[in-house]
C-alpha cells in the first residue's frame, strides 16, 4: 500500500512539475504558460528608459521570433521595423494585477531602431493588447521613457531639445479590460508631435459590407472589421478635436439591431454608442457616458465618409 501511495505521489509530481524553460529558440516547443513564465518577475513601478534598451542583452535570453509571433502578432513590429522585418526580441520583466492580467515588457532591436514594448494577457493567458511606450532611434536629439505605475496606470514620455528650445510631449494610458485594449485617459503636450496612431485591428478581414475604413483625416478615423458572429463587428475609432487637446479612442465590438445600425454596448460599463451605416458613410453617436475613453470637453460624434478601397490591376492578355 505504502508503495503505492508514493507511485501516484511521484507521478503527481511529475505531472505538475513542469520546470521552467531556460530557452525560447524557434526550434523549440513552447505553450503560452512557458512564454510568460520565460519573463522575469519584476516590481512596480516599472521604468523603461533609453538606457534600459541600449544597454546590451544577453543573446542566452533572446526570444525566437517565430516564438514570439505565435503569442503576440508580427503586425505590432512591424508599425515600428516595417513589413518583414525581425527585430531581436527580449524580456525585460512581467508583473501581473491582483487576480487580473500579465503584462510582460519586451525589449525589440534592429540596427539602430529599439522599442519598449508593454504586451497584457488575460489571467487565461490569452494575449489581449500591446503599446509601444518607448521608442529610441527614429529620432534625433530625443531622450524617452514608459512607465508602468502602482496603479497599473502606463505613462509614455518624450522630449527634444533643439538648441534653447525645449520640447515635450506626455500620454497616459489604461488597460480597458472590456475592449481588451489601452486607452488614452490623457495627454499633456508643450508642442504638437505628431505620434503614429496604432490600430488595433487594420490587418483584421473586411469581407462585411459594412468593414472598412472611415476617415476625416489621419487622425480622425473609425475602422470596422468581420467579427465571429454574423450580426457583429469590430471598430476602432480614434478622433481628436481642439488641436488635439481633446483626444478619444475606443476598441470593441458592435451588434447589428437593424440592417443599417449598430450599438455598442458592454456589461458594467456605462459608455454606449450607436453607429448608423450608410452606403459610403457612418455616423457615430455616444448614447452613454463614455468618459472613460475620452477628454471630458468632447465626445464620440460625428459623420465619417467611408475610405474607398482601390480593385487591384488586372494583367493584359498577352496578345
Amino acid at each position: 500500500m505504502k508503495k503505492f501511495l508514493v507511485f501516484l505521489l511521484l507521478s503527481f509530481l511529475l505531472v505538475n512539475c513542469k520546470s521552467k524553460k531556460t530557452s525560447l529558440q524557434d526550434e523549440d516547443s513552447v505553450e503560452v504558460t512557458d512564454f510568460i513564465e520565460f519573463f522575469p518577475e519584476t516590481t512596480l513601478p516599472v521604468r523603461i528608459g533609453d538606457t534600459t534598451l541600449n544597454r546590451k542583452t544577453t543573446d542566452s535570453l533572446q526570444i525566437g521570433y517565430k516564438i514570439f509571433t505565435q503569442f503576440i502578432p508580427d503586425s505590432i513590429l512591424a508599425k515600428d521595423f516595417g513589413k518583414g522585418v525581425k527585430p531581436k526580441l527580449y524580456p525585460l520583466g512581467k508583473t501581473r494585477e491582483n487576480g487580473k492580467e500579465f503584462y510582460l515588457f519586451i525589449k525589440a532591436v534592429s540596427g539602430t531602431k529599439r522599442v519598449g514594448y508593454l504586451a497584457c494577457f488575460s489571467k487565461e493567458e490569452e494575449y489581449l493588447s500591446a503599446l509601444p511606450i518607448v521608442r529610441v532611434g527614429f529620432e534625433k536629439s530625443t531622450s524617452a521613457y514608459g512607465l508602468l505605475d502602482n496603479k497599473f496606470q502606463i505613462t509614455t514620455y518624450r522630449e527634444r531639445k533643439t538648441g534653447a528650445d525645449f520640447n515635450f510631449k506626455r500620454n497616459v494610458y489604461i488597460f480597458n479590460s472590456s475592449a481588451k485594449s489601452f486607452t488614452l485617459i490623457m495627454t499633456e503636450p508643450n508642442e504638437e508631435i505628431i505620434e503614429s496612431i496604432i490600430n488595433p485591428i487594420d490587418t483584421f478581414q473586411r469581407k462585411n459590407k459594412f468593414s472598412g475604413d472611415y476617415v476625416k483625416d489621419k487622425r480622425n478615423f473609425i475602422s470596422v472589421r468581420d467579427a465571429k458572429k454574423a450580426n457583429e463587428l469590430l471598430f476602432f475609432v480614434h478622433f481628436e478635436k481642439d488641436n488635439g487637446n481633446c483626444v478619444g479612442e475606443l476598441k470593441g465590438t458592435i451588434r447589428l439591431v437593424s440592417k443599417s445600425t449598430a450599438q455598442y454596448q458592454e456589461p458594467g460599463n456605462p459608455c454606449a454608442l450607436e453607429f448608423n451605416f450608410a452606403t459610403t458613410s457612418v455616423s457615430m453617436a455616444e448614447t452613454g457616458g463614455c468618459g472613460s475613453f475620452r477628454d471630458i470637453k468632447c465626445f464620440f460624434e460625428g459623420k465619417f465618409p467611408k475610405k474607398s478601397v482601390p480593385k487591384p490591376r488586372s494583367n493584359p492578355a498577352k496578345k
